[in-house]
C-alpha cells in the first residue's frame, strides 16, 4: 500500500458514513464491492492511472466520485505521476504585413514521458509568445514577448506575461489558474529604477501556497548582485520582503530563471542549483541550496570534477543527482548521486557513464534546450534536439528516442519538467469550459 495513512482513514471514514459503494454493475443488494475489493485497493488502483482517467471514473458511482476528490487521494496520486519533459512546439500563425514569412507567434507545450513513449506525448496549453499589434513597423519593434515560460512546478506552470511585474500560474489538467501579486517599487524596496529577477518557483507545502523568490537589483552600472529578496505568493495580496541572510546570499552565485540552463530543483525542503566552479577555488565545485522554511541560503559541495563540467540536477529515488555533460567534445554523460543528504558523511558518487549518440559542441546557451530528468522506473531523459536518449539506471541500457525534437519539425527540447496534478489550490480561479474571457492567454487541451 502506497497511499499515507490519510487516504486509508478517510476512505474508512466514508464507507462508514455513506455505507458499501454502490456495484458497478446490476448485482443483488447484499453482494460485496466489485471484484470483492475494498475501497482502499481502489484507491490504490485509481492513484495510478492518469488524471484524464480520474476525471472520467468520477461519474462511475458516487462512491468514485467521493474518492477521487478526497484530497488525500489527490496529494497521493501527484506523486505518483510520472515526470514528463516539456517540449516547445512552435505554431503557424496567419502572415500578417508586418511579420516574416512563417513567423510563428503561437507556442504549444506538449508533455514527453521520461520514459520516452512517443504514443502518450500529449499537448498540454498554447499561449502567444508574442504580443501581437496592428502597427506596420517592423516586427521586431511591434512585437515584444507576450508569454514566457518561467518553471513548472507541482503541475504548475509559470508564466511571465507582458511587462515585467506580471506573473500568471495555470495548471493545465484542473484548468485553474492564479496572478501573482505585482511588484512595485515600495514592495521592493526602491524609490525607482528598480530591476527585478526571478530566482525560484517552488511549492511551500505547510502554507499550501505556490511562491516565486524574486530579487531586486541596483539600477544598471552597479553590482549584479540582488540587495533585496521578496517572495511572490498565490495567498498574499503583496509580495512579502524576506531577510534571506543577504550577506550570504551575496557571496553565493544565484542565477535567475530567465538565464539559467536549469531552474533549481526541489528536494528534503530545499531548491538546489546546479554546480559551478568556486569563484576563489577553481578546483572544487559549490552549489547554491535554498531553505523554503527558513527562507536563507547556504553553499554545498558539488561533485569532484577533474573535467569540465556542465551539470544539470534532478531528483531520483529520494537522491539528489547531477548529470555532468563536459566539454565541448564529450561524447558522454556522468551521471552523480549525492548520497547521506545533509550530513557530515555525505559524498557524491560517480555511478553511471551514458554514452550519446549525438556529437556537437556543447554552447554556453545549449543547456538551456537540454532534457536531463528521471522517472520512477529507473529512466534517465538525456538530450536535446540534436539526440535525445533514455538510459536506464537498473538495466543499465541506453536507446535512443528519434523523431521527437529536431530542427525540421518546429520542435526544441526545453529544461523544464511537468508532473501533472489534480490537487485543488487555494486562491486557483477555475477557467469557464467554453470562455476565454477570464483567461485570454492561455489555451487548454484535455
Amino acid at each position: 500500500m502506497l497511499l499515507v495513512a490519510g487516504v486509508r482513514s478517510s476512505t474508512r471514514t466514508n464507507m462508514a458514513r455513506a455505507g458499501t459503494p454502490p456495484p458497478m454493475q446490476a448485482q443483488p443488494a447484499a453482494a460485496p464491492p466489485p471484484a470483492g475489493l475494498s475501497e482502499d485497493i481502489h484507491a490504490e488502483i485509481l492513484a495510478r492511472v492518469p488524471a484524464k482517467s480520474v476525471l472520467r471514473f468520477r461519474s462511475v458511482c458516487r462512491a468514485w466520485r467521493r474518492l477521487t476528490t478526497d484530497p488525500y487521494f489527490l496529494a497521493a496520486h501527484a506523486r505518483l505521476r510520472p515526470a514528463e519533459v516539456v517540449l516547445y512546439r512552435y505554431l503557424d500563425s496567419a502572415r500578417r504585413e508586418n511579420r516574416p514569412l512563417g513567423y510563428a507567434v503561437d507556442v504549444a507545450l506538449d508533455a514527453l514521458p521520461v520514459s520516452g513513449d512517443r504514443a502518450r506525448r500529449r499537448r498540454l496549453v498554447r499561449y502567444p509568445k508574442y504580443y501581437v499589434t496592428g502597427s506596420r513597423e517592423p516586427w521586431r519593434y511591434s512585437m515584444p514577448q507576450h508569454c514566457l515560460l518561467l518553471a513548472s512546478c507541482g503541475g504548475v506552470l509559470l508564466f511571465a506575461t507582458k511587462g515585467a511585474d506580471s506573473y500568471l500560474l495555470c495548471n493545465p489538467i484542473t484548468r485553474q489558474w492564479a496572478a501573482l501579486p505585482k511588484i512595485t517599487d515600495a514592495a521592493a524596496g526602491a524609490a525607482g529604477g528598480i530591476r527585478v529577477s526571478e530566482y525560484a518557483f517552488y511549492f511551500h507545502e505547510p502554507s499550501g501556497e505556490h511562491r516565486l523568490l524574486c530579487g531586486r537589483r541596483e539600477p544598471a552600472g552597479a553590482d549584479d548582485a540582488p540587495t533585496a529578496w521578496c517572495i511572490l505568493s498565490t495567498g498574499a495580496a503583496l509580495p512579502r520582503r524576506v531577510d534571506t541572510c543577504t550577506q550570504a546570499a551575496d557571496d553565493l552565485r544565484v542565477p535567475g530563471l530567465r538565464h539559467t540552463d536549469a531552474t533549481p530543483v526541489p528536494l528534503h525542503g530545499h531548491l538546489h542549483w546546479p554546480p559551478h566552479r568556486d569563484a576563489l577555488n577553481r578546483e572544487t565545485l559549490e552549489m547554491v541550496a535554498f531553505d523554503t522554511a527558513a527562507e536563507t541560503f547556504h553553499a554545498m559541495a558539488g561533485p569532484r570534477v577533474a573535467a569540465s563540467a556542465r551539470m544539470k540536477l534532478f531528483a531520483m529515488d529520494g537522491l539528489l543527482v547531477a548529470a555532468n555533460f563536459g566539454g565541448e567534445e564529450a561524447r558522454h554523460v556522468d551521471l552523480w548521486f549525492l548520497t547521506c543528504y545533509g550530513t557530515a558523511d555525505g559524498r557524491w558518487e560517480r555511478r553511471h557513464r551514458v554514452a550519446t549518440p549525438w556529437g556537437f559542441g556543447w554552447g554556453v546557451a545549449s543547456l538551456m534546450a537540454t532534457a536531463a530528468a528521471s522517472d520512477d522506473r529507473g529512466n534517465v531523459m538525456l538530450g536535446t534536439h540534436h539526440g535525445l536518449s533514455v538510459y536506464n539506471v537498473r538495466t543499465k541500457t541506453v536507446r535512443v528516442v528519434k523523431d521527437v525534437a529536431t530542427r525540421s519539425n518546429d520542435v526544441l527540447m526545453s529544461r523544464h519538467v511537468f508532473r501533472e496534478s489534480l490537487v485543488q489550490h487555494p486562491g486557483f480561479r477555475h477557467r469557464q469550459a467554453r470562455s476565454y474571457a477570464d483567461l485570454p492567454l492561455i489555451h487548454f487541451w484535455r
